[in-house]
């Protein structure tokens, strides 16, 4: 059963792979505006880090859930089909854009920040989205008896991927 899963943990990763060159080239881009924006604007370099907190306000009016509120998203996230509270997958795949764009405007604005839990965040939400998607595709397709995990499952897979990234960074440093 969880050999025959392999091959969408792959399919997870590869995905993980690309919401993350994206998020990076976003950075990248935001970065680029507000450099534009500095040098055009003669805006001193302290407004730039305002202009990019109120970006994100703006998001979260609409998602709240790109906050920082500990690891309460991503308890929520690992909650989904549990709890009433929890997210649903469209909302879920929603949340994934606007923290990848609010994580990103942040970091290109020059706001203080970690990667860390937005990352967390963002790929506990993209192995639950694709867990259920995978899920509701393939035990569709074999009736009788759930063949792929639950969403969970491959949300934890990318928490646990990026607890071992974290540890690997760590001690190369030291």
């Amino acid at each position: 059963h969880v050999l025959a899963e392999l091959p969408l943990y792959l399919l997870l990763g590869m995905l993980c792979g690309v919401v993350s060159v994206l998020f990076t080239r976003l950075v990248e881009w935001f970065t680029s505006v507000f450099d534009y924006v500095k040098e055009r604007l003669g805006i001193p370099m302290t407004v730039t880090p305002a202009l990019g907190g109120l970006g994100v306000g703006i998001i979260a009016l609409k998602y709240p859930g790109v906050l920082y509120w500990g690891f309460t998203n991503v308890e929520e996230i690992l909650q989904s089909g549990k709890k009433a509270s929890a997210p649903g997958k469209w909302l879920l795949t929603q949340l994934i854009a606007a923290k990848v764009v609010a994580t990103a405007l942040c970091k290109g604005s020059g706001l203080v920040g970690g990667l860390y839990a937005p990352s967390l965040m963002i790929g506990a939400a993209v192995g639950s989205v694709f867990g259920d998607l995978a899920g509701r595709v393939i035990n569709a397709a074999i009736p009788g008896h759930d063949a792929v995990a639950h969403p969970q499952a491959y949300a934890l897979v990318w928490i646990l991927s990026m607890f071992s990234f974290k540890k690997r960074a760590s001690s190369c440093v030291t």
